[in-house]
């Protein structure tokens, strides 16, 4: 065969091998798997006084029987390098709101060593002051539980995900581990609470045992494990065998402002002209709802007792024919206030009893953050007795 033919064939098929491994990026991060056995023998070939001998090949204990297969072959099995990443996924916070329940926030847990492992989890708050996707953690979040995505569709679903520990992640493999929450009911506005998830190495199949890392010299016959992690949040230290990493809820609310206020409208003597606050005078209560927080405020309802010495004063609005009207953003509304135990005519208010004015949600309506719905003013009309 022609040199040159057979030395290109040669490149040709390197160049192919070296090819192969680039396209297997998984097999290359994580290197000869722990417990492969590493093995070889050493032939040495000699000749005394010009005449060739029979080689002799090496052993661990040493060999001086020339001839194949003589010596034993010199042996370790790879250690287990065990190290692994947690990630937050989203790159945001997690929006919610005061008193929600089951929030979550995800995380992914990757084996970037060379054995399959186990992983124990942890979930804990951060303590105050810790900044993440610029915002300050402020508060905390309660009943923090942690699960595994068991069907890997990154969706928490309560009756699916119930293993709260890793049992085994296959080398390079990584798979979502969600945090799951309840917000305080006394959570407001802008409040941030961070949360961390922790991957302690465990045994594989065995989470409940942690792994330990080997200490003494190497021995060529064992699997020694050797921790290679670096640090990760919380300052979390390198090569404990551990991974952290945290997330954040961010509290959105509607921050509600009520004022009242009360003007004399007219009295008995002056009229409408510089009226006063004397008995059968006219008073309006004006009670303004604001809302300047971030999300909306549904299901608003007005309670407010018509106070001692006055009396609740009817036909006040809309031609004489209203008792209650109410601005909104979209408009001006008015509704008759009977003395009933619901709204009757359904025209959204009533009084529950003759000294108690009831609005219901469905006049007041949403209460935007911003916007021209962000306030809503109720106004009705009493006279002194």
């Amino acid at each position: 065969m022609n040199p040159l033919s057979l030395t290109m064939k040669r490149t040709a098929a390197a160049l192919l091998l070296l090819g192969s491994v680039a396209a297997l990026p998984e097999a290359y991060a994580v290197g000869t798997a722990a417990n492969t056995s590493i093995q070889n023998r050493a032939t040495i070939s000699y000749s005394v006084g010009g005449t060739a001998q029979t080689p002799i090949e090496s052993s661990p204990t040493g060999n001086s029987v020339p001839g194949v297969n003589a010596g034993t072959a010199t042996t370790f099995v790879v250690d287990n390098r065990v190290d692994l990443t947690v990630t937050e996924q989203g790159a945001a916070a997690t929006v919610v709101n005061p008193a929600q329940l089951a929030v979550v926030t995800t995380f992914l847990v990757t084996n970037t060593g060379n054995a399959a492992q186990a992983y124990q989890l942890t979930a804990a708050n951060v303590a105050a002051g810790a900044s993440l996707f610029s915002n300050t953690d402020n508060s905390d979040v309660a009943n923090l539980r942690v699960f595994v995505d068991a069907n890997a569709n990154g969706t928490y679903e309560a009756a699916t995900d119930t293993a709260t520990a890793i049992t085994t992640l296959a080398a390079d493999a990584g798979v979502r581990v969600f945090i799951v929450a309840d917000v305080p009911t006394t959570a407001t506005n802008l409040q941030f609470a961070n949360v961390r998830l922790t991957a302690a190495t465990a045994v594989n199949n065995t989470p409940a045992t942690l792994l330990t890392a080997s200490t003494g010299a190497d021995n060529p016959a064992t699997v020694e494990v050797v921790f290679a992690d670096g640090t990760s949040a919380g300052g979390d230290a390198a090569r404990n065998g551990r991974g952290a990493a945290d997330d954040q809820y961010a509290v959105q609310s509607a921050a509600l402002t009520v004022t009242k206020t009360s003007a004399v409208i007219r009295d008995p003597l002056n009229g409408t002209t510089d009226p006063k606050a004397i008995p059968l005078s006219v008073v309006e209560y004006r009670v303004t709802v604001a809302n300047t927080g971030s999300a909306a405020a549904s299901g608003v309802t007005l309670d407010d007792p018509i106070p001692a010495n006055t009396a609740f004063l009817q036909n006040e609005y809309s031609g004489a024919t209203r008792d209650v009207q109410v601005t909104t953003g979209t408009g001006t509304v008015f509704c008759i206030a009977e003395v009933a135990a619901t709204d009757t005519n359904g025209d959204g208010c009533f009084r529950p009893t003759a000294a108690t004015l009831r609005v219901l949600p469905s006049l007041i309506g949403t209460v935007a953050p911003s916007g021209p719905n962000s306030t809503v003013t109720v106004r009705f009309r009493v006279t002194i007795n």
